[in-house]
């Protein structure tokens, strides 16, 4: 089996960082963040959410380096601290300069080498904006019709968490990367094991009202996630697994 490749935070968080650099000092910092984590228009849990997946990224990007290159002798934590700093010292109802103004030169530099590092060890593609689009907006739809159906609601909830989980790490995917979308499919098939009729719901046959589009929903993002090289196989484990449901 080769080897699974890394899921580059740094490069993540330094993406996150450099759009932080094209707006101003003066502007609101609540407004900035909306902007960069994509939640404008939408409740302020979205923001929240999604603002705490960026603060978990400098841990992310240690337990990252510290696997995979624990013999690396150059280990600065300047960058962290600095980030970190901006995180808790920001105000979301004041300017941008609350959160910008902690972050340097050095960071940025910092974080470009580790990710640089990363990617010697093999990061994984990215999955493509329209690509992510295309599955979501198979998600509302599918969503609604559950919640229309008639099934009981003990299989609404469970149909419609899996649904949620899902679309959340489809959504937060530019700050949290390809793993939570993994984790999504993998759990969505797993509560399978739990729920005989839950199982009966995701798989395709005459007594499943929306087996044929969660099993089709569930394949398309495993060959998704397969062609970003985070786990080669999903796709055909994920198809497999189905059709074994299905019998």
């Amino acid at each position: 089996m080769s080897e699974l490749k890394i899921d580059n935070p740094a490069q993540r968080l330094l993406d996150l960082l450099e759009q932080g650099n094209n707006h101003q000092r003066t502007d609101k910092c609540r407004a900035v963040w909306q902007h960069i984590l994509q939640v404008e228009g939408r409740a302020e849990q979205h923001l929240l959410t999604r603002l705490a997946h960026a603060m978990a990224l400098p841990g992310r990007i240690i337990q990252v380096r510290d696997d995979n290159f624990s013999t690396l002798r150059g280990k600065s934590v300047h960058w962290k601290r600095c980030v970190d700093k901006a995180f808790v010292s920001q105000s979301l109802n004041s300017t941008w300069s609350s959160f910008q103004d902690n972050i340097d030169d050095r960071t940025l530099t910092e974080l470009g080498m580790l990710s640089d590092l990363f990617e010697t060890r093999g990061a994984h593609a990215g999955i493509a904006a329209e690509e992510i689009e295309v599955l979501l907006e198979r998600i509302a739809p599918l969503g609604r019709e559950i919640r229309e159906s008639g099934l009981s609601a003990t299989m609404k909830t469970l149909l419609l968490k899996q649904l949620s989980l899902l679309q959340d790490a489809l959504e937060s995917y530019s700050i949290s990367g390809v793993e939570p979308v993994m984790d999504a499919v993998q759990s969505t098939l797993g509560l399978a094991v739990l729920h005989p009729e839950y199982q009966n719901e995701i798989s395709k046959g005459a007594g499943s009202q929306f087996g044929e589009k969660i099993s089709a929903l569930l394949i398309d993002t495993a060959s998704v996630v397969t062609i970003t090289g985070a786990m080669p196989m999903i796709s055909t484990a994920v198809h497999t697994a189905l059709t074994c449901l299905s019998k």
